[in-house]
């Protein structure tokens, strides 16, 4: 399916370590020859060994981005990012006031450019690129953030692209979010128009053309997806 990634989790494991060792001291009752024997002594618990006993692990972390800084308009212009756009792996969504126009005059073929850092949004969103709706109740933080990372990662990967090429930051974010939106919009049109055609073209058996529509809708989900992307990015780049 167009505009996805594989994703990373950043899980945060806590180990709980610490054994305790009860040490029960045996009593004796005075022996008497041919009478009484000592009592047994109380066996000793055995501690846990590691590689044998494994910890509870603590429940993944939810990611939380670092606070955005600043950069002018003039200083964006002239290629200048935020530090909270590399400095971590996360970020805030970009709130600009501007976004500075596409100059051709300034672009040029792709240089090294740092990795630029994955949009993190709100809690309990569901965010791909300029798409961004309230996550169901049903899906807990951790999936959540799987889910943004989906779509985050390319999204970070166009940004930085376009910045290697000589975009302004503020604009490479502009086309990055509106090339991953356009893909998932285009992807939910396209599956939608072909199963509907599909249905429709054929419903005398309509019983054999059913168990396809999940084909189809992956196929003309694909071709909406990347239409999706282009018109996206381009409207990304023109506003």
């Amino acid at each position: 399916m167009a505009a996805r990634a594989a994703m990373g989790v950043v899980p945060m494991a806590a180990l709980v370590t610490g054994t305790a060792v009860a040490q029960a001291a045996p009593q004796f009752i005075t022996p008497q020859p041919g009478v009484t024997n000592p009592a047994p002594a109380q066996p000793t618990p055995s501690p846990a060994q590691p590689g044998v006993t494994d910890p509870p692990a603590a429940p993944a972390a939810v990611r939380t981005p670092p606070p955005a800084t600043y950069v002018s308009p003039a200083d964006d212009a002239k290629g200048v990012a935020p530090d909270s756009d590399y400095n971590a792996p996360i970020r805030q969504v970009p709130q600009h006031d501007y976004i500075t126009p596409i100059q051709p005059d300034t672009l040029h073929a792709p240089e090294p450019t740092p990795q630029v850092a994955e949009i993190v949004p709100q809690p309990r969103v569901l965010r791909a690129g300029d798409v961004s709706i309230e996550a169901p109740d049903q899906l807990s933080a951790e999936q959540i953030d799987q889910i943004n990372s989906t779509f985050a990662q390319p999204e970070a990967q166009i940004s930085q692209f376009a910045r290697s090429v000589g975009v302004a930051p503020s604009r490479a974010d502009s086309v990055a979010s509106g090339a991953v939106g356009g893909a998932v919009t285009g992807a939910l049109i396209g599956c939608a128009v072909g199963s509907a055609l599909q249905i429709a073209t054929a419903p005398v058996v309509l019983f054999l053309t059913l168990p396809l529509t999940p084909l189809t809708c992956a196929t003309w989900g694909a071709t909406g997806g990347i239409a999706g992307a282009f018109i996206g990015a381009g409207q990304g780049g023109l506003r």
